[in-house]
Formats: C-alpha cells, structure tokens, sequence
C-alpha cells in the first residue's frame, strides 16, 4: 500500500497484491482477501477509498494453467470489491493479481 499526493494536493491511495488460488496473500499490503464462492473473492481495504476507487486485475501464474482463465470485477465500493476468476464455461479459482487506486 501506498499513499501519494497528486497534482491537486489530494490523498491518493495505491493498494495491490498477488492472491494465490486459494485466497492467501502472496505479495501486498492494506487489504484482507477471503473466498467467498468457487472462483469468487472479496478484497476488503484495511482503510477505506473516499469513493469507489479504479481497480484492475489480471490472471496470474503458468501458461498452462491460465491460458484460458479470465478475471472479471463484479463489485466494487470504497472498502471492497469482488473479484471472480473463472475458466470459459464456470467459476473456477485461480490465483491473480489486482491494483486498486483512489483517493481517500
């Protein structure tokens, strides 16, 4: 986790991390992360964005286990988002990696 001051002046807060499969904290700081569903996880902020911050994610780890994961972000609000990993047909745990970022 990160805070920096931007152009304006503003407060603005870089939280990332690696997730592994299943749910452990592989790198980063200022979040809990838990399973909530099969593929599907919640990234709680240990402080809250000021509003709905930018989050991204991708999928992470061997080709052969990933060529054909995807990650999609199915909510998000100022102290969590909900990440799910997911084969082409269903829900399926998978490590990935996300960055969330906004002001606080």
């Amino acid at each position: 986790m990160a805070i920096f001051k931007d152009s304006a002046g503003k407060a603005t807060q870089h939280v990332y991390g690696v997730i592994s499969q299943d749910a452990k904290i592989l790198s980063g700081e200022g979040f809990q992360v838990r399973k909530i569903w099969q593929g599907t996880y919640i990234i709680e902020f240990d402080q809250p964005f000021a509003d709905t911050p930018a989050a991204i994610c991708t999928i992470y780890g061997n080709e052969w286990h990933t060529f054909d994961k995807s990650v999609a972000i199915v909510e998000a609000d100022s102290r969590y988002f909900v990440p799910v990993t997911s084969s082409m047909d269903r829900p399926e745990d998978c490590a990935f990696t996300f960055i969330a970022f906004g002001h606080i």
